[in-house]
């Protein structure tokens, strides 16, 4: 980990299938850091495909800059918080280092995590040398055997590529469960988290149940109060504890260090 405190960390979410909540699981902890737990932040949509991240924002400001009741909400609510909401860039994988540095240079605003938001397969070759560019990499997963397969080969190479390059920066790669459903039968679950700590890799403690008010986003006949999904807000809390967002949060702040970081301000 760099040891300037000037220099942000640089976290990429990843994954080897599509629709494992990569990028929600992005915008809810960007969202929770910066709104709520007060961690300055920048987020990076390297996901040209999906634009998940830009295209959410978009919405969002399409529907306030429309709706004078959500409009007067979130005026009253960034009069509270006393700043701005987080920025998003995009960028192409193989720029967005370049990107990203010469918008701290010129336009930060004293950011200490940089979030990556990352293609819908990261395998390639390109993609896997951008991988060990950052940090920690987090990599959702769901109990299905062949993507698990697909995504513990992608952690062993990015571990491998870590170790073989000098200069690489990658720290540590976490595997997080997600959409886990609870009454569904967890031997799947229970033999690849074991396999991952036979193999020496990490894995969240915590896990993300199953909810479809994860794909809440703001809304006019429901006001802010009730959204999960937002560039703008924190998911609501009633929906968090539950589902083991708060959890991870912590959880994420302890073992990629940003208590530490946050401590140094």
């Amino acid at each position: 980990m760099q040891e300037n405190v000037s220099q942000p960390i640089y976290v990429g979410f990843a994954s080897q299938k599509g629709g494992v909540g990569k990028s929600s699981l992005a915008e809810v902890l960007a969202s929770v850091l910066y709104y709520e737990r007060g961690f300055p932040l920048v987020v990076v949509d390297c996901d040209a495909t999906q634009e998940s991240f830009y295209k959410l924002r978009e919405r969002e400001r399409d529907l306030i800059e429309s709706d004078a009741k959500i409009q007067a909400e979130m005026k009253a609510y960034f009069t509270r918080l006393g700043k701005p909401s987080y920025t998003i860039l995009r960028s192409r994988p193989d720029e967005a280092l370049t990107l990203v540095q010469n918008y701290l240079n010129t336009q930060g605003r004293g950011e200490r995590l940089v979030i990556f938001d990352f293609p819908g397969h990261a395998s390639t070759e390109s993609l896997l040398r951008f991988s060990v560019e950052m940090d920690f990499i987090i990599s959702p997963i769901e109990a299905d055997p062949q993507s698990l397969a697909s995504s513990f080969a992608y952690a062993r190479t990015i571990r491998d590529l870590g170790l073989g390059f000098e200069d690489a920066r990658i720290e540590d790669f976490f595997f997080l469960w997600n959409k886990v459903n609870r009454s569904a039968n967890p031997t799947i679950q229970q033999v690849f988290t074991d396999y991952a700590k036979q193999e020496g890799l990490s894995m969240f403690d915590t896990c993300i149940y199953h909810s479809v008010k994860i794909a809440r986003e703001l809304q006019a006949a429901r006001g802010i109060k009730t959204c999960f999904r937002s560039s703008y807000l924190a998911p609501a809390p009633m929906y968090r504890t539950a589902l083991g967002i708060d959890a991870w949060v912590d959880e994420v702040m302890e073992k990629l260090h940003l208590i530490n970081l946050k401590s140094d301000e």
